[in-house]
């Protein structure tokens, strides 16, 4: 023992009672407990003989905190004795965290650590994924390959998850590298988090190479395969992949029955939409609110509106979603009265209307040439309910003032937008000035869009 810590020893206590408390400590029931009764000097017994044998100690004790507010405790009593320099208790202090929850807490105490362990750099990525951090836990994981620590078999799926959240297909792809070169890339939730993130980042040609490479196909790959499908326009592949899902003997969830019902609505499949209506009752999907309302907008789109509606009159427990999808079904096919009244019933049914309700309502307006009512819904939206309008919501009334010929006002609306108006919503006023025969504003428009998007200002300036 050294000679400072022996003399700190003999300031504060007796060395037989310093004995005595360390093997309390050692043996107690409770953490927080003896901490909460301990000052700091009680914890200068600790010596070099035995600090590996306490901090494992406590690294078990702590196991005991069932609460946020008891580990809270916890760490603040560990933090005035000095033991968080400790990297296994400050170690075992950020797993707790993250099985909280708490990533944020969990972040200060990793950063404080000097050379965190591979298993904790796996885990706080996977905190950040899971929370749709996926920026930070890209940035933790980039910082981890820059240290030289490889990720092992965990920490892939979270990387990919975050690659695809931000639909990071550059990104994806590097770390599908990683995962070949640290031999982890034919593991079977590794191979399923590659399918999905490139299915979700629009390179469908790469997911179907994974996927038919993969040993074991579990659920999840093929209903990452047949989301794919449907999310980037191939709904015919869709509606096959699941006839060769459902033959392999793989039973599909309902992620994959709202994608093979997105696909039917976007082929205008209704005998195939028929069959899959029955296939949902003897599956015992009908009851699901979401498969629910898949097959009415998929009998909508298919133009079966009776039976679209007569499904929303016979579903219970309508959401937010289910509404929003018949106001937009009436839109599409230009019945904008039925679909406001529809709103209304909604708001005296108690259910509180989103921005997406305001959009199908305003793009009813627009498709039923609705000027005065579209005007009145767009003020309610700020006024009465409290909801700033979005990109879409802009952009469905400039298309209702093109449409009506009031280009002027359709400009200032553009130009007063709180938010950057983007290119369609220039481009959706220059076709307003083509009808209109506008060509002076049109002109003036086309420069807007030429600045957003040079490449694309072209086709829409071509038209006038």
């Amino acid at each position: 023992m050294s000679a400072p810590h022996r003399t700190l020893l003999n300031l504060c206590m007796p060395f037989s009672k310093a004995i005595a408390l360390h093997n309390r400590f050692l043996n107690c029931n409770h953490l927080c407990t003896f901490i909460s009764s301990s000052s700091p000097k009680s914890l200068a017994f600790i010596h070099s003989e035995s600090i590996d044998h306490t901090i494992l100690k406590i690294s078990s004790l702590l196991q005991k905190c069932s609460t946020l507010n008891c580990l809270k405790k916890a760490h603040a009593r560990i933090i005035a004795y000095g033991l968080q320099h400790y990297t296994p208790v400050s170690t075992k202090f950020a797993v707790l965290y993250l099985s909280f929850n708490t990533i944020d807490a969990a972040s200060s105490v990793f950063k404080d650590i000097p050379n965190p362990c591979s298993y904790l750099w796996n885990l706080m990525i996977r905190g950040y994924a899971s929370e749709g951090r996926f920026h930070q836990s890209l940035k933790l994981y980039s910082m981890m390959m820059e240290k030289g620590i490889s990720p092992d078999k965990f920490a892939f799926p979270f990387a990919l998850k975050s690659c695809a959240g931000l639909s990071n297909l550059q990104m994806g792809k590097l770390v599908h590298q990683h995962s070949v070169c640290c031999g982890c890339s034919t593991d079977v939730f590794v191979t399923a988090a590659l399918v999905d993130m490139y299915a979700k980042c629009g390179d469908i040609e790469e997911a179907r190479l994974v996927f038919d490479k993969m040993a074991v196909r579990d659920l999840v790959s093929w209903t990452s395969m047949i989301s794919g499908y449907a999310h980037n326009g191939y709904n015919s592949e869709t509606l096959g992949f699941f006839d060769l899902m459902r033959n392999s003997g793989v039973k599909p969830n309902r992620v994959s029955l709202l994608s093979v019902l997105l696909g039917c609505g976007n082929l205008g499949a209704l005998k195939k939409g028929e069959w899959f209506h029955n296939y949902v009752i003897q599956t015992g999907f009908e009851s699901d609110i979401l498969v629910a309302t898949a097959l009415m907008d998929m009998y909508a789109k298919c133009g079966s509106l009776d039976l679209a509606h007569k499904l929303f009159d016979e579903t219970a427990g309508k959401d937010i979603v289910c509404w929003s999808a018949m106001i937009a079904s009436y839109g599409i096919h230009g019945h904008g009265r039925k679909a406001i009244e529809l709103f209304d019933q909604m708001v005296k049914a108690g259910v509180r209307p989103n921005h997406v309700t305001f959009t199908c309502v305003l793009s009813a307006c627009s498709h039923s040439g609705l000027l005065q009512e579209g005007e009145t819904y767009f003020q309610l939206m700020r006024e009465e309910f409290g909801i700033a309008p979005q990109l879409n919501n802009y952009a469905c009334m400039v298309d209702l003032l093109g449409r009506a010929g009031q280009l002027s006002e359709a400009e200032k609306l553009i130009e007063n937008m709180p938010v950057e108006p983007d290119a369609s919503i220039w481009g959706s006023l220059l076709g307003a000035c083509r009808i209109h025969g506008n060509l002076d504003l049109g002109e003036k428009i086309a420069d807007h869009i030429f600045k957003l998007d040079p490449v694309q200002c072209w086709l829409p300036c071509s038209t006038l």
